[in-house]
């Protein structure tokens, strides 16, 4: 039995998906370097990296930290565990966002988003929104990974 079977028969969700990310988190060398995971562990940090920003700071949060330059990896990761609500979400997210497609460089990203103070307040209404939880994102990740137990581990 594999650390990840294992860790999906935990009683909560919440700790299951907390023990998988730190089974997968072990392959991470270098903050943002996701080169040593395959593509379903990818998918599973990349939903934890959008969770954790926007829960804490909002969409201005993601994208004006490093992990804006995952804006769009982290749409299809969100497409690739079926959470449509959340997708609509991302997608007018990045849609809003003042330089199409998102820029990869840092210092790029937030010239472009401090070019203006308004463009602090583009995603208020998409947090509000975001925080409302339509899709079930814990069960969705637990299912993705039970689909694909196989690339993981």
């Amino acid at each position: 039995m594999t650390s990840t079977e294992i860790a999906l028969l935990l009683n909560s969700n919440s700790e299951k998906i907390t023990r998988i990310g730190e089974i997968i988190g072990k392959k991470i060398q270098e903050k943002d370097n996701f080169e040593q995971l395959n593509e379903f562990e990818t998918t599973f940090i990349l939903i934890d990296v959008l969770e954790h920003n926007v829960t804490n700071g909002g969409f201005v949060q993601l994208f004006f930290n490093s992990s804006g330059q995952f804006a769009h990896e982290i749409l299809q990761a969100y497409i690739a565990i079926k959470a449509t609500k959340t997708v609509e979400i991302i997608s007018r997210a990045i849609q809003l966002f003042p330089v199409i497609p998102v820029p990869k460089n840092l210092r790029i990203r937030q010239q472009a988003l401090m070019a203006s103070l308004d463009n602090l307040d583009l995603w208020d209404d998409l947090d509000k929104e975001f925080d409302k939880y339509e899709d079930d994102i814990v069960q969705l990740t637990i299912d993705y990974v039970r689909n694909h137990l196989d690339y993981f581990d």
